[in-house]
């Protein structure tokens, strides 16, 4: 069997998946700097601030909308509603089912926290121009699907991109 040439294998720096993983460290490293007054992790953030968006969503809904797991959901919930920071209650709709919104002191702690998310993104981000912001934005949400790709969406409207 042939052994691959170093020029064959990509360099690291070169790989999207490594890079990926590298900036998502990145982020979660200046995040946790910044929110150590919080006592609140990123996903902790991340559920909260879906919460607020999207209020008496079920707890399987929730982990599908932030692309967890239901138990890694189900986890955080737990460890937020202890704080007093989510509310869990039943569904008027559906007595079977539970639906998680923010309680006051959740929606007051979110409120008071969005200077240090705004800072937060302007560190991890500051490498990079206005424009190329808006773009790494755009690929990232299509890379996980929730942005339609650029044919497609000129398909729809009938308009097509300069180059």
């Amino acid at each position: 069997m042939r052994r691959p040439s170093h020029l064959e294998i990509a360099d690291l720096l070169e790989k999207p998946g490594h890079l990926i993983r590298r900036a998502h460290q990145v982020s979660v490293a200046l995040f946790e700097a910044r929110s150590g007054a919080y006592n609140i992790t990123a996903p902790q953030h991340v559920v909260m601030t879906a919460l607020f968006k999207h209020a008496h969503v079920d707890q399987v809904s929730l982990a599908a909308m932030i692309g967890l797991d239901k138990v890694t959901t189900g986890n955080i919930v737990s460890r937020l509603q202890k704080r007093g920071l989510i509310v869990r209650r039943r569904s008027p709709s559906d007595g079977r089912a539970h639906e998680l919104m923010l309680s006051e002191a959740g929606t007051r702690m979110l409120m008071e926290m969005q200077h240090l998310v705004k800072d937060y993104h302007e560190e991890m981000l500051g490498n990079l121009t206005k424009a190329e912001r808006a773009k790494l934005v755009k690929l990232l949400r299509r890379m996980i699907g929730v942005e339609p790709p650029q044919r497609a969406a000129e398909a729809k409207t009938g308009t097509k991109r300069k180059k």
